[in-house]
């Protein structure tokens, strides 16, 4: 048995809430646990490094919640938590599991082998503290079922009483598979409900910004620009010849291209700017915090990685370059008017022979 924390009152005044141990054969994981546990102030902590050791501490000791570790050498952490289930099934003991898995069967196999909750690597201070608080909650709630049914007067007889506390355990059982149930139904609908965030708010073909989202976008960073006094510049983009490239390859090549040019768009670009698909093969790009030389420069190495990159399309390659136009936004101009000004720029791009970039 290796004690690890405090014993009677904490130092914040209030008394010790639940003894607490916590096993895993990683000494460096171990001391860690301890140290952000014991932060608390409010539990008697009880290190193990084996599962024998594990199992002889519950035997001497009334261990009220154990930390769990999964993968140990000789017993693993499914075994300690049979052993616990089977030697102290009339106990409220929570068995938190502590596992680097995320696959539901793997999570699903810790409920069914008599674990309360988890918690997953690598450990976060947070989470650990949050995790052992609601095991406290639970192992408070239990003990006093048990002790209610205990107290019960003796007219129901002793085999009644043993029933009943054998239904309870049973009863946590199922409750504990019920609460991971839901919580993974919750996980897989809030993934659901980013994957068609998503769907609503980029275009399927670039991958970029579809154009509701990016005019919301656009509204938002002027904004903040005039809020801030931030500069903020746009880039309106065309690729060039576009037509011909349908009308000779065929559809297919073009949506290819568009996908492609989405794709290095978003590498080029910084993480905090945007890019939308503004419509067919024009693009529109949002610097914010940005003034328009240095905008100017990003899509100069744009245009030079578009102007050196080839396409192959029906067995053939061909060479696809861009057209840019730049304006920096003024406050004194509606939305319309600013991204009219890039419009403009890329057009005299288009004039003076394709294959450039012009600041408005």
């Amino acid at each position: 048995m290796i004690p690890a924390g405090p014993s009677g009152r904490g130092t914040s005044g209030g008394r010790v809430i639940a003894n607490l141990l916590i096993v895993d054969d990683n000494q460096e994981h171990l001391d860690l646990m301890t140290e952000i546990l014991r932060q608390e102030k409010k539990y008697n902590l009880f290190k193990a490094t084996s599962g024998h050791e594990a199992l002889e501490i519950l035997a001497q000791e009334d261990i009220n919640i154990v930390l769990l570790d999964v993968l140990m050498p000789e017993m693993d952490g499914y075994e300690v938590c049979r052993q616990i289930r089977k030697t102290h099934k009339m106990q409220p003991i929570q068995i938190v599991m502590i596992s680097g898995f995320s696959q539901r069967s793997d999570l699903d196999e810790l409920l069914q082998y008599g674990a309360d909750d988890f918690i997953t690597k690598p450990v976060a201070a947070l989470e650990l503290h949050a995790r052992i608080r609601a095991a406290v909650i639970r192992w408070r709630n239990q003990a006093r079922l048990i002790d209610d049914l205990r107290g019960e007067s003796g007219t129901s007889g002793d085999g009644s009483k043993k029933a009943k506390l054998s239904s309870l355990v049973n009863e946590n059982v199922h409750l504990r598979q019920e609460y991971q149930r839901v919580r993974q139904i919750n996980e897989e609908l809030e993934r659901n409900c980013h994957e068609l965030e998503r769907l609503a708010s980029f275009d399927p073909l670039s991958g970029l910004l579809n154009r509701r989202t990016l005019f919301h976008r656009i509204d938002v960073e002027i904004e903040r620009a005039t809020r801030l006094g931030f500069p903020l510049t746009g880039m309106m983009i065309d690729i060039d010849h576009f037509k011909p490239v349908n009308d000779n390859y065929g559809h297919q090549c073009g949506d290819m291209i568009i996908r492609e040019i989405g794709e290095r768009l978003s590498k080029t670009l910084r993480k905090y700017d945007y890019a939308g698909r503004y419509g067919g093969e024009e693009f529109f790009v949002l610097f914010p915090n940005t003034h328009s030389e240095t905008a100017g420069i990003i899509a100069e190495r744009f245009r030079r990685e578009m102007e050196e990159s080839s396409f192959t399309c029906g067995g053939e390659s061909l060479y696809v370059s861009i057209s840019a136009g730049i304006a920096q936004y003024d406050p004194a101009e509606t939305p319309d008017k600013w991204i009219n000004r890039a419009d403009s720029a890329m057009y005299r791009a288009k004039q003076r022979g394709r294959n450039q970039v012009v600041l408005s």
